[in-house]
This record gives structure tokens, sequence and C-alpha cells, in this order.
């Protein structure tokens, strides 16, 4: 990774809070425990716990070693454990950095996390390691946020768009922007600056032109957040219908695997079944609901108004029907935000109802038409999700308000009201800024790393 050049960015050049930090970066009970130190004290407390045939320094920077870890009573932690020094700023963290690789699970690993914080080390907050790589320059903001989207990553597309993030393709881009509205801004401020001079200023016409470039290009980002939250949040679908229409064979169906229980008995199921499944790279999250039907039955009752519940708040509802029954239940007009699709169950032995898809939840006939209509309403088109560039809602929105921003410049500048002209894509370059890190609160920065875990 290369350091991100904070002499021409205005991140802050160092971390305020200079304590050195450890966690424990790693699941507990995996065949290796990683804890990880980083700070001007990393490489002083690796020594401390860690003991081999050499010590950690500069001279093997970079190099396993193999040795053992002790507390400070000279109790063996763990006997054969490896350890690295990699020194600021070329580190994760721009700060000096000490790894110890220990064997699996929980104790071997709390005790020497106790033992570091023994030395006086702090344990790290959530997401404090990129925290600190962000402000130290090593990444800007959307690479910071792009390294908890890959931890989160359910599907290959969601982290191919992760690690084209992490690579610093959305950044480039937004930097790109910033700097010509700099550059834009520069030069309607040297009209103010220098009003009685013959400089050789751009037309006005070429300033709008580009500024009006820069607005389409930030409305045009926008609107990829739509397929960014998707592969990075997934989305809720819900199949509803009446009792024995295949609901629950047709959520095994799509898992390829036995997840519900499937009954010629009415009413078998009672509750939601969720399960999750990929569809064409979309994460989704499948909810099979209880009959919809009048019941006597309380608890059946209780399974309806579940149904009823997740219906209205998914995504995608599917209502199925069973196309060998001519008085099969309609759609019942249940509230629900996300789109319907309708599709009629048992096509093997009957035609599928109008306006419906035809499928069989056992033979497989029809699926991949279901899977079509599904991805269609999930995606408002089809052709599957783009390989592109995808912004989350935070970038959204921000870029909205860029462009916003923009919105009435070229009138300003009609009429040479530079001053007023300035406002605005002051505006824009801060609301630009706020996405790569250029300008932003720490608020902003709280509220993004505390979506991290610990260790990261």
């Amino acid at each position: 990774m290369q350091d991100y050049d904070t002499t021409k960015t205005g991140y802050i050049l160092s971390m305020t809070n200079q304590e050195t930090i450890c966690a424990l970066a790693t699941a507990v009970g995996g065949a290796v425990s990683i804890i990880r130190i980083s700070g001007e004290k990393a490489l002083e407390a690796g020594n401390s716990l860690w003991h081999g045939s050499k010590t950690l320094s500069s001279k093997d920077a970079r190099r396993m070693l193999l040795g053992e870890v002790r507390d400070a009573f000279g109790t063996t932690i763990d006997a054969s454990c490896l350890a690295v020094y990699m020194p600021g700023p070329h580190s994760y963290t721009g700060e000096d950095v000490v790894e110890l690789q220990l064997h699996g699970g929980p104790i071997a690993a709390k005790l020497a996390l106790e033992a570091l914080m023994a030395l006086g080390i702090r344990g790290a907050e959530a997401g404090e390691f990129t925290r600190r790589a962000f402000l130290n320059g090593r990444m800007d903001l959307t690479q910071a946020e792009a390294v908890c989207d890959i931890v989160a990553a359910e599907t290959q597309q969601a982290l191919s768009l992760a690690n084209r993030q992490l690579a610093g393709a959305l950044g480039t881009e937004i930097r790109r922007h910033y700097d010509e509205l700099s550059f834009l801004l520069s030069e309607i401020e040297s009209h103010l600056d220098f009003p009685e001079e013959e400089l050789d200023w751009l037309p006005t016409e070429e300033v709008s032109g580009r500024i009006n470039a820069v607005h389409e290009a930030m409305l045009s980002l926008a609107e990829t957040s739509r397929e960014g939250e998707i592969l990075r949040n997934g989305v809720t679908l819900a199949i509803a219908g009446a009792p024995n229409v295949g609901k629950s064979s047709l959520l095994n169906r799509l898992l390829g695997r036995d997840r519900a229980i499937v009954s010629p008995i009415p009413g078998t199921t009672r509750d939601t079944v969720e399960a999750d499944f990929v569809l064409r790279g979309i994460p989704i999250h499948l909810v099979d609901t209880a009959g919809a039907r009048d019941a006597s039955d309380t608890i059946e009752q209780s399974g309806i108004e579940r149904a009823k519940s997740a219906v209205a708040d998914a995504d995608v509802v599917l209502w199925l029907t069973d196309a060998s029954r001519k008085d099969a239940l309609k759609w019942p007009e249940w509230p629900h935000r996300g789109a319907l699709v309708q599709a009629s169950n048992k096509c093997d032995i009957a035609a599928p109802h109008d306006g419906t898809i035809g499928l069989s939840a056992v033979t497989g006939e029809g699926i991949e038409c279901l899977l079509d209509a599904l991805e269609a309403a999930i995606l408002g088109r089809s052709g599957g999700i783009t390989q592109g560039l995808a912004v989350s809602s935070r970038h959204a929105t921000l870029l909205r308000s860029a462009a916003k921003a923009l919105t009435g410049v070229e009138v300003l500048l009609t009429e040479s009201a530079w001053e007023l002209a300035a406002i605005p894509i002051r505006q824009a370059i801060t609301a630009l800024g706020s996405i790569t890190g250029q300008s932003v609160s720490p608020d902003v920065l709280d509220s993004i790393f505390h979506r991290f875990c610990i260790g990261k």
C-alpha cells in the first residue's frame, strides 16, 4: 500500500493520541491468534513478551522470527510463537507495528493481552488500527471504509467492489473532481483578487462547462448507490401465500438443501423460517412465512401476523399460488414497501395463473425465469450487477449535496458575480472532501470507525 500524500489534502498528519495500542486481530478459537501492537512503544512491548534467538529489531524488519511468549514473571504463555516487526511509516497504521502469532485458543491470547496491558499498552478501540492508518496518511477515507466492506462481504461481487475501493478507484475519482473544482475556484477567486488586471483568465463559458461536467459526473456516481447498498447489505425476500402452495419447497429449492419442513398438512409453517443465499451475486435473506388463510388456531393466527410483518418489512415480496387450484388465494393487498413478484407453483401438473410466473419447486422448471424476475425487481432492471464503481449511501448523500450546491453557479458566472459563485463551489469542495477525508469532522470519523470490529 502506498502512502497518501497528506501534504496536499489537509489530512491530520499525526495522531493527537500517541498511546501504543494492542488487540486480537483474529477471531477467538481459530488455529492462530494474531495480536497486533501499534505505536511508538510497539517494539519495546513486543520484545518484553516475545523471546527468541534474536530480538525484534529493524535489522530483521518484516521477517517472521520464531520464539516464545512469556509474561513479566517469566511464565511461558506460548512456547512456539512467530513474531514480526514492521517499522513505521511503512506499516498498516503508519506507526511501528509488532504482530505476535500464537497458537489459537482463547487462553493464550487472553494472557498475552493481559501481559501487554500490564506494560501500559492500551487495548484498541473498534477500528482504531485502520483509523490510525487513515490519520497517518496510509489510506484515504474511502479506502478505510473498504476495509470494513471486505470483512463484511458475503459475495464475490461485494468483495470485488470493496477491493476496487481499497485499491483507490473511488478515492481517485472523487479527488479528480475535488481538484477540478479547486482549480476552478482559484480561477474565480483571481477575479476578486485582481479585478483591475488583464490576466489570462479562462473564458466564462469554459468555466461554466467544466463545472457542469463535474455536476453531472457527481449525480451519475451518486446513482450507483443503490447497487452499492445492495451488494454491501443485501436484500430481504419474503415468500408468502396460502398454505400448501409450496413456499417451503421453493425455499429449499433456492437454497439447494432442506432448510424448511415440507408437509401436505396445511399450517405446518407457523413461524418465519429464515436463511441466506446468493442470487447472481446479490446477497439475499430469505424469509418463508406461514400460510395465509382464516385460521381459528391462535398459534397459527400469530404466525400469519408474523407473515404480514415480514411482508411489510421485505425489500421484495414473492406471492406464491398453487397452479393446480383454480380457487387460488389472490394477492391480499397486504401493506408492503418492496417490489411484488407473483408466481404459480406446481406448473409441472397445471398451467400457471394469468399474470404469474410458472414454476415447479419439485422439478426446478421455471426457476430461472423466477430468478430473472427477482433480479429485475431488486435492481430495477435486468443484466446483473455492474462491475464499475458503486458508492455507499454516505457517499451518495455527499455527492448529491455537492451537485446541489453547484446548481445555479452558471448563472452567477454569467453575471460576473464572482464572490457569490465562489461560495457554492467551496461548499461542493467541502462535501467531496468529506468523502475522501480531506475535510471531515471527528464525529463523522467516530461514526465510520465504530462500525469496525476491534482489531481492525
